[in-house]
């Protein structure tokens, strides 16, 4: 008979434990959808980034105000894909967190990762946005 008195506690501790970790992998999985929406265009970011690079290496036609315009968004896209591999090489899986952290801290890790991740991919949006339009507007195709 005493063996079930602790039944209800633990089919409680199951069920708070379960719904935290449905939080984790939750918040985990749209930190992933961010980085994985990202991802694919850091081959565009290094595609932009060499040929602007090469326009100023090679075009000896340019302004100078085109040249500095260049140059700005080559570092701009190189500064969005470094905060990618930089976030990437930093980040800490909810796997790994589980072996020291708590709910709460791991929770409280990931939202502040969601932040990081979603500046990331509007600074990453916007440098390929302003790049594009300078390919365009500079006439460059390669």
């Amino acid at each position: 008979m005493y063996s079930y008195r602790f039944l209800p506690f633990l089919f409680i501790s199951f069920v708070a434990y379960s719904c935290a970790e449905n939080k984790i992998e939750v918040l985990h999985k749209e930190i992933m959808a961010v980085h994985d929406d990202i991802m694919p265009k850091t081959g565009e970011i290094s595609y932009l980034y060499l040929s602007f690079r090469k326009k100023m290496e090679t075009d000896s036609s340019i302004s100078i105000n085109q040249r500095k315009e260049l140059s700005e968004q080559a570092d701009d896209l190189e500064k969005a894909e470094d905060e990618m591999m930089t976030w990437m090489n930093d980040f800490i899986s909810p796997q790994k967190l589980l072996a020291t952290k708590n709910e709460k801290e791991i929770l409280s890790y990931l939202n502040k990762q969601k932040e990081v991740i979603s500046r990331i991919k509007i600074h990453t949006e916007t440098s390929l946005e302003k790049a594009e339009k300078l390919k365009k507007d500079l006439s460059i195709n390669d």
